[in-house]
């Protein structure tokens, strides 16, 4: 099943956005992108509601440094989207610098017209 390429190329600046804020750390920009039920499962298996990760990804728990997507394949359908990806990240917690490249499902909701994140799940690869 394909995946109307308008919407794909919704979805996917949408992504890019939330890259970009995530790594300057603009609250309000990221906290829009989130849905109120997001659950958010990092590689390291650490599950967060939504106030959770806005926090931490906007004090510095989380510094990302990086994340570079480097691939997303799209499943559509009517006001869900899911999209299985990997991504290279670069991120300092608490201190500790870590990079890595991640396998993921995200999904995505329509609400009132937007389309926002419900859901993340990473793991990690190994490394090359």
């Amino acid at each position: 099943m394909s995946a109307d390429p308008k919407t794909v190329a919704e979805l996917e600046a949408l992504d890019d956005h939330r890259g970009k804020v995530t790594i300057a750390k603009d609250r309000a920009a990221i906290e829009a992108l989130y849905t109120d039920d997001l659950h958010y499962v990092h590689s390291s298996g650490t599950d967060e509601d939504r106030a959770t990760y806005v926090e931490r990804a906007c004090t510095g728990w989380y510094d990302y440094r990086k994340l570079e997507v480097l691939r997303r394949d799209w499943r559509v359908h009517g006001d869900t989207a899911l999209c299985n990806g990997d991504v290279a990240i670069e991120v300092i917690v608490k201190g500790t610098p870590k990079a890595f490249t991640s396998r993921y499902l995200q999904v995505w909701r329509r609400e009132g017209g937007a389309w926002r994140i419900a859901s993340w799940q990473s793991t990690p690869l190994p490394a090359a």
